[in-house]
């Protein structure tokens, strides 16, 4: 769960800063699919990169790490979200229809993810203000 969090806190802040996973790969030396596997938590980043992921997000190692403390409420919502979304993309569909059908529900919950994303985002920035 610790990797899932700190991966959906990467996320968050990456998303906020609008950047890409390539672009974010690319900044800091490593390929895509490792942002990636950090962001679903399959791995962690190296604790090399650390210190050049936080900055290139606009946090601290620390806040990185802390992500699966009880101040960065809305982790657990958003792991069950990225769950659902998983879980739907894994699952093959038959018929055309059936494929947009499933593609529209995915997109409805990206965009679901986006808000509660940029909320969180708002909060985690004024707690780090404070």
């Amino acid at each position: 769960m610790f990797n899932q969090k700190v991966g959906a806190y990467i996320m968050i802040l990456r998303k906020a800063r609008k950047y890409t996973q390539q672009r974010l790969a690319d900044s800091l030396g490593v390929s895509h699919q490792a942002v990636s596997n950090w962001e679903r938590g399959e791995s962690m980043p190296d604790i090399a990169i650390l210190p050049g992921l936080a900055a290139m997000l606009g946090t601290s190692v620390d806040n990185i790490l802390s992500a699966d403390k009880e101040d960065f409420r809305g982790f657990d919502e958003i792991l069950d979200n990225v769950d659902i979304i998983a879980k739907k993309s894994g699952k093959s569909k038959k018929n055309k229809r059936e494929k947009t059908e499933k593609t529209n529900k995915d997109g409805e919950i990206l965009d679901y993810l986006n808000s509660v994303a940029k909320k969180l985002n708002e909060i985690i920035i004024s707690y780090n203000e404070e």
